[in-house]
């Protein structure tokens, strides 16, 4: 069965003076579905937002919501809740009070309100504090209560922009899962704005990634991450080996690059189209890297190198391998044997052709 569209952007456009903030956006979000909104400062991702909220107004084109046109509809129409990075909670109210809010402008009986208010605290984790006042709770959990606050209006839609970019490496972690924990309870429809990878990975059904105001791609976390639709986007997300050089030819079903670095990498096309003689760069994960014997049968090893330097990051290393006149950064899950490389020592090189991605260089 199809699913209904909650929210639909068509060629929706926002400058400021001369400045294109956003440029010709087309979406679909369906009904229940986490949108992450991702990209680099500036790119366009909260004006976006913001134009969904009714905070800001749309230059041309056309937002919609619930099959309704929304512009120059006001936000408190807009049947929506929406949780800020800075918590904006009131001070002088307490937990309860502040979850009740948005209940008491809709003027809802004292004994719903007090029920809801109490359901939704215990959705949070979080019934114990009804009664304290914000000042006296820690940042994760002012954010639970602004995110309760958002959630028990039951809006259609919850926008979060960047709710977890002032928390600690380890509460953001934490609120991480619990908004991933929230969204599958209530089945909200929800776009999240951030400028972190992770964050978008995690929680997200899709992945809208932007820059300078222009939709780079859309798809799935995995799509977004091991079929990227541009340069921008490969680079964007994750950590990658950047390899210019120079198509040779074509090798096993690909093509064959001359890395500026001294050595060939065979490569996919993954259907670009390259000529040979083309001047490309060639990017490989360092996951998608494994060590072996320096000594190892030639058709298994694509390039031979000395590790420079490894690097403990807890579950997995990362070794520095040098490589004709590049370095290779390689990631390595902890196992047995691992030990046993050594800065200076002789290694080979090896990964799927399938892993690489290769695309047109640009001029610098």
């Amino acid at each position: 069965m199809e699913k209904k569209i909650d929210v639909e952007l068509n060629a929706v456009r926002k400058t400021f003076g001369s400045n294109v903030v956003v440029d010709n956006f087309d979406l679909k979000i369906e009904q229940g579905e986490c949108i992450s909104f991702l990209g680099p400062s500036g790119c366009g991702k909260t004006t976006t937002l913001n134009m969904i909220a009714g905070f800001l107004d749309p230059d041309g084109g056309e937002i919609s919501i619930k099959g309704k046109r929304m512009n120059g509809v006001p936000s408190n129409k807009r049947d929506l809740g929406m949780v800020f990075q800075t918590y904006s909670l009131f001070p002088h109210m307490t937990v309860a009070e502040n979850v009740a809010y948005g209940l008491k402008l809709r003027k809802m009986p004292k004994a719903e309100i007090k029920d809801k208010v109490r359901k939704i605290l215990e959705l949070v984790k979080l019934p114990h504090v009804a009664d304290r006042y914000p000042k006296q709770l820690s940042g994760g959990q002012r954010q639970r209560i602004a995110i309760a606050r958002a959630l028990v209006i039951e809006p259609s839609l919850l926008l979060l922009d960047e709710p977890l970019s002032n928390l600690d490496a380890k509460l953001r972690e934490e609120l991480r899962d619990e908004l991933k924990r929230l969204h599958k309870e209530t089945g909200v429809t929800t776009i999240f704005v951030t400028h972190d990878q992770e964050e978008a990975l995690y929680l997200s059904d899709r992945i809208v990634v932007l820059d300078h105001g222009k939709v780079e791609q859309i798809g799935t976390p995995w799509d977004i991450y091991n079929r990227p639709a541009s340069e921008f986007v490969h680079t964007f997300i994750g950590k990658s080996n950047r390899l210019p050089g120079t198509v040779r030819g074509s090798a096993n079903g690909g093509m064959a690059v001359q890395t500026d670095a001294g050595f060939v990498l065979e490569a996919f096309a993954d259907g670009r189209t390259f000529t040979t003689g083309e001047s490309v760069v060639a990017y490989v994960r360092p996951e998608k890297i494994r060590l072996t014997e320096s000594g190892a049968l030639a058709d298994t090893v694509r390039a031979a190198g000395t590790i420079r330097q490894l690097s403990f990051l807890g579950s997995f290393v990362e070794c520095e391998v040098e490589v004709g006149s590049a370095l290779v950064t390689v990631r390595m899950q902890m196992q047995d044997g691992l030990a046993d490389y050594t800065a200076g020592r002789q290694v080979g090189l090896t990964w799927n052709p399938k892993d690489v991605f290769v695309f047109p260089r640009k001029e610098q």
